[in-house]
């Protein structure tokens, strides 16, 4: 068994897909990825979300969604390149004391069309939910319910991102 996975390496590194960073003479020419590189350097919030993220509650409280009632009006825009958005708890980070959930989304999304944003935010809404935080049990019967009265598809990954949205989070170019 250990010949085989040495054998499998050796291989790797023959083939060039597998290369120690001792290897890499041309370190300069790699932009290191690190936190700070992904960091929003943009505004910490923006006025068309927040709005966006009012209508998106009234419409959680028209179809009935038990969303929790102390979710800050504002959303938090951050350096995110893995994620849309998240749903934080109050407690889960220092920063955030006066409401009992805050919503971040990825400022590089927004230029997402509205439909993504919106989809996105519902999402991060339904994590209120009571027992809710997971995508499962109660969060994926709300995401259901919702997808089926609105024109909304709810799911643990955006269902109705772009191959524009995908390539902007994911910080490629679009030309």
């Amino acid at each position: 068994m250990l010949f085989t996975v040495v054998f499998i390496l050796i291989l790797l590194l023959c083939a060039g897909v597998l290369v120690p960073s001792w290897f890499d003479m041309d370190k300069e020419e790699k932009p290191k990825r690190t936190r700070r590189s992904y960091k929003w350097d943009g505004p910490k919030t923006d006025a068309r979300i927040n709005r966006m993220l009012a209508e998106s509650i009234a419409l959680m409280n028209e179809l009935g969604v038990p969303i929790s009632k102390s979710i800050c009006p504002e959303v938090r825009l951050i350096g995110s390149h893995c994620k849309y958005g998240r749903c934080c708890s109050k407690g889960s980070l220092k920063r955030y004391t006066e409401y009992d959930y805050y919503i971040e989304i990825s400022g590089h999304t927004l230029q997402n069309t509205e439909k993504s944003l919106r989809n996105t935010l519902i999402h991060e809404l339904i994590h209120t939910v009571p027992d809710g935080m997971c995508h499962t049990g109660e969060w994926k019967k709300w995401a259901k319910y919702i997808s089926a009265k609105t024109g909304y598809t709810i799911q643990r990954l955006d269902g109705d991102e772009t191959e524009d949205d995908r390539k902007r989070l994911e910080g490629e170019s679009l030309t």
